[in-house]
C-alpha cells in the first residue's frame, strides 16, 4: 500500500512539475510574440540593454529632463524652438536653455515636455554673453528634474579629452531625439568642442558626461571654410561648460 501512495504521490508531482514548465514555455512564447505598445517603445526606460549601467541610466536621465522652450516675441512675428533641462533647486523648478531661443516676455514663452505645457513664472537670468537664460517655471508631472547642484559636473574627468557624452534634443524641431558624442577640444576657457550631431532647436540641449553628470549645454555649430565657401560643420558642435553659469542667480532669488 505505501508503495502504490509513493508512486501515486511521484506520478502527480511530476505532472504537476510537467504543466509548470509547460505553461511557462506558454508563456514565454506568449510573451516573445507580443508587439509592443507605442508606449513601451516610446518610455524613457526603454533603453538598450547592451549598453552598459552607467550609460544606461545617464540617457534615462538625459531624457527623462528634457523640454522643448517655444518662444514668441512681443509683436508675435518671431518664433523660436530651442531645448531645455528641467531643474529644481530650494522646493522651485527651472529650465536651463540658450538666451537667444528667447523671443519675448515671460508671458510668451511655453515649456513642452511629452505633451504637456506649463508657462513661465519669471526669468531668474539672461546671460546674452554666455548665451544661457534660467526660467523659473510650474511643476512638471512628465519629468524628472536634475537636483542642483548635485547633479553638475565637478570631476575634470567629465570635460576631458575622449570623454563620451550625451545629450537628447529636438534638433529642426523634431524629437526628442538622443545624441552621443566626445570631447575632442577646447576654446580658451569658454567653449568645448564635441564630435557630434547638432542642428537648429538642439541649441540649449543639456550634454552630459558618461558618469550621468552635466557637464554643459548645447550652444552652436561651428563655421567654418572650405573649397566651396562658409559650409556649416554640423559634426563639430561648441558646448558651454556648466561652469560659466551664475548659480548663484538661484540663491539671489
Amino acid at each position: 500500500m505505501k508503495k502504490i501512495l509513493k508512486l501515486i504521490t511521484i506520478a502527480i508531482l511530476s505532472f504537476t512539475v510537467g504543466v509548470g514548465i509547460g505553461l511557462g514555455a506558454i508563456y514565454s512564447v506568449y510573451e516573445s510574440a507580443k508587439v509592443p505598445s507605442i508606449g513601451e517603445i516610446t518610455d524613457v526606460r526603454n533603453v538598450d540593454k547592451n549598453l552598459t549601467t552607467s550609460v544606461r541610466q545617464t540617457v534615462r536621465k538625459s531624457r527623462s529632463s528634457v523640454v522643448r522652450v517655444m518662444s514668441l516675441s512681443e509683436d508675435q512675428q518671431v518664433f523660436s524652438s530651442a531645448t531645455g533641462t528641467y531643474l529644481t533647486a530650494y522646493g522651485r523648478y527651472f529650465v536651463l536653455t540658450v538666451n537667444h531661443g528667447i523671443q519675448g516676455p515671460c508671458e510668451l514663452t511655453r515649456i513642452e515636455a511629452a505633451d504637456e505645457f506649463v508657462g513661465c513664472v519669471k526669468y531668474i537670468a539672461r546671460d546674452p554673453r554666455i548665451d544661457y537664460a534660467i526660467i523659473e517655471i510650474e511643476k512638471l508631472s512628465t519629468c524628472t528634474p536634475l537636483k542642483i547642484p548635485h547633479d553638475l559636473a565637478k570631476r575634470k574627468q567629465d570635460f576631458a579629452i575622449m570623454t563620451p557624452v550625451y545629450y537628447t534634443g529636438f534638433p529642426n524641431g523634431t524629437g526628442p531625439l538622443t545624441i552621443d558624442g566626445r570631447v575632442v577640444g577646447y576654446m580658451g576657457g569658454d567653449f568645448i568642442y564635441i564630435k557630434s550631431y547638432a542642428w537648429s532647436g538642439s541649441s540649449g540641449a543639456g550634454v552630459f558626461s558618461g558618469s550621468g553628470k552635466l557637464m554643459g549645454y548645447v550652444l552652436a555649430l561651428d563655421v567654418g571654410y572650405t573649397e566651396f565657401g562658409v559650409d556649416v560643420l554640423e559634426d563639430i558642435v561648441f558646448v558651454v561648460p556648466i561652469t560659466s553659469v551664475r548659480w548663484n542667480s538661484l540663491l539671489q532669488e
